[in-house]
């Protein structure tokens, strides 16, 4: 498709950081999950070894789930452009941490992700009205906003002086991969669906680009989900 296009292995190693977020699945689907990269050498890509708990199984017999030869599928997302690559299993390490070894191929394919995109999403979310936190959902999200769904009530006009004032306040968002909820500075940039259906809210971020790194962080995730089919 337009937009697919390939790098070398070398030029991949040089572009990409110890640490960086790597999606990984097997062809067979018996796994799926979020890790990092530990290192490269000779050929060999080095990645986390996932937890009982990312793999939803009690017990986890890493010499037969990630045995010799097991073909993987792995994607990551470097400045804006997501890799993806077919791998096989070469080793497994398990002693002063868990370490998968796996091949990298000497080409891999690339694609530029799309940019402004609001994804649909299930997010719980507190807004702060004065100094009162009401809960609701963000429905869709993008790099420059979202919108919260909210039940109507007595602070539906408050909701909408705030956006006549242009008067900021916070937003708390429970991340997938985050342990605790990630604040973010916003403004009510729009207010729909009053009346007896749910409260529409459109928002726009106001926060330090520091602060907004996990967005990208999940929109990122969102696009590797969605690229999946059109890759390898």
């Amino acid at each position: 498709m337009s937009g697919k296009d390939s790098i070398s292995r070398e030029r991949l190693i040089s572009k990409v950081e110890i640490g960086a977020a790597i999606h990984i699945n097997s062809e067979s689907g018996s796994f799926k999950y979020r890790t990092n990269l530990a290192g490269y050498n000779h050929g060999m890509l080095l990645t986390g070894l996932p937890s009982e708990k990312q793999l939803d199984l009690k017990d986890v017999d890493y010499p037969v789930l990630f045995a010799k030869g097991t073909s993987v599928v792995m994607r990551l997302i470097i400045d804006g452009v997501i890799y993806a690559f077919k791998s096989e299993v070469q080793d497994i390490h398990q002693r002063a941490c868990k370490i998968l070894m796996s091949q990298l191929p000497e080409t891999i394919q690339m694609r530029r992700l799309r940019e402004g995109v609001r994804y649909p999403c299930v997010l719980q979310a507190n807004f702060l009205l004065g100094e009162t936190k009401y809960r609701g959902v963000l429905t869709n999200i993008s790099e420059g906003g979202c919108l919260l769904t909210m039940k109507p009530g007595s602070y539906t006009e408050l909701i909408k002086t705030q956006m006549k004032n242009e008067k900021s306040t916070s937003l708390d968002v429970r991340f997938p991969f985050e342990e605790k909820d990630c604040t973010f500075d916003v403004k009510v940039k729009s207010v729909g669906g009053t009346g007896s259906s749910n409260l529409l809210i459109g928002l726009s971020y106001i926060s330090e680009d520091q602060e907004l790194e996990v967005v990208r962080k999940y929109l990122d995730f969102m696009q590797l989900e969605e690229l999946s089919e059109y890759l390898l």
